[in-house]
């Protein structure tokens, strides 16, 4: 069963360990099976997330409040994400990349995510806003982030699609 629920110390390796490994295959000629985001574009695309997830800044919230629930649910599970999903800022255009190249946004990357998975481990509680799931804790946010991160690790074919 692909959808089943992680314990939290699976998925804290996965991001910790997994991807580092998985990233560290990406090439900046690479291209998306879907989307127009360039691997930098999407390595930089998941900084911005981890920093979201932690309350440095946050996002309209554009889902209604009595659908958080199913879309909580969602969020935290092991399942295929849509794609060419619209950003939920209605901004189809690319964001302006803020490193150098591919390799110093993984390095940004993998310290982001020892920073996320520091802050989860000291204030799991700690809520932010999710544009579609609403308010999540540090904790939901984990699960999410490895669905999110897993949707774009398969859009560069770093991973097979899911089962």
């Amino acid at each position: 069963m692909s959808n089943h629920f992680h314990s939290q110390k699976e998925v804290e390796n996965y991001l910790s360990t997994t991807v580092a490994e998985l990233l560290s295959q990406l090439t900046p000629e690479q291209k998306p099976l879907w989307g127009k985001m360039t691997p930098q574009h999407m390595v930089e695309h998941l900084i911005v997330v981890y920093k979201l997830s932690m309350g440095r800044f946050s996002v309209p919230v554009v889902s209604k409040e009595e659908d958080w629930p199913k879309l909580k649910e969602y969020l935290m599970k092991d399942s295929p994400m849509r794609r060419n999903v619209p950003s939920p800022n209605g901004k189809s255009e690319l964001q302006p990349l803020r490193f150098a190249d591919l390799e110093e946004a993984k390095q940004k990357f993998f310290a982001e995510t020892e920073t996320f998975l520091k802050f989860c481990e000291a204030q799991p509680e700690f809520i932010a806003n999710h544009p579609y799931g609403g308010p999540l804790t540090a904790q939901e946010w984990l699960f999410c982030h490895k669905k999110h991160i897993k949707h774009h690790l398969i859009q560069f074919e770093l991973i097979p699609d899911y089962e």
